[in-house]
């Protein structure tokens, strides 16, 4: 269980380093905690998993991102992704808080392939493939901290 405390980004962690990598797969169920209104900001996309490039994450990457929709219930699934330094991002799905899903990140070169299992098709992003990077961990936000203690069943796979 990934727990990220009330007033803050993302639990303490050591960097991972990846190597190789073809494929990040986990099982992932989403608490009532959350649920969260945020105003403004409510569609602001928090992070899940992924993989960062070296020399920075903010140059080439390519994740899971998540957000509450207070107005479905469900929490909106999206990718996530840095290329060449740009920001981009667009929808996937949307899941139901407290059911679990398989969620599949596959590298082939520079392309990538984020899936929820049984919801989607693979979508595919572009992003630079290098033999080295990081394993990109949950983190809240946006420039907003976790409004109150969040929990994120995470299972590798």
């Amino acid at each position: 269980m990934i727990k990220i405390k009330k007033s803050t980004h993302a639990p303490f962690r050591l960097p991972t380093i990846l190597f190789g990598v073809k494929q990040l797969r986990y099982d992932i169920t989403f608490t009532d905690s959350c649920r969260y209104e945020i105003g403004d900001d409510q569609s602001d996309i928090n992070k899940l998993f992924g993989i960062g490039y070296l020399p920075s994450h903010h140059k080439n990457s390519v994740r899971f991102g998540w957000r509450y929709n207070p107005t479905s219930d469900m929490i909106e699934i999206l990718a996530y992704f840095y290329k060449d330094g740009k920001r981009i991002w667009f929808d996937i799905c949307s899941v139901e808080i407290g059911k679990s899903y398989r969620y599949v990140l596959s590298i082939r070169d520079s392309e990538h392939y984020l899936q929820v299992i049984g919801l989607t098709a693979p979508k595919r992003v572009e992003v630079r493939y290098r033999k080295f990077g990081i394993m990109l961990k949950p983190y809240f936000g946006g420039n907003r901290t976790a409004p109150h203690d969040i929990f994120i069943q995470m299972n590798k796979v």
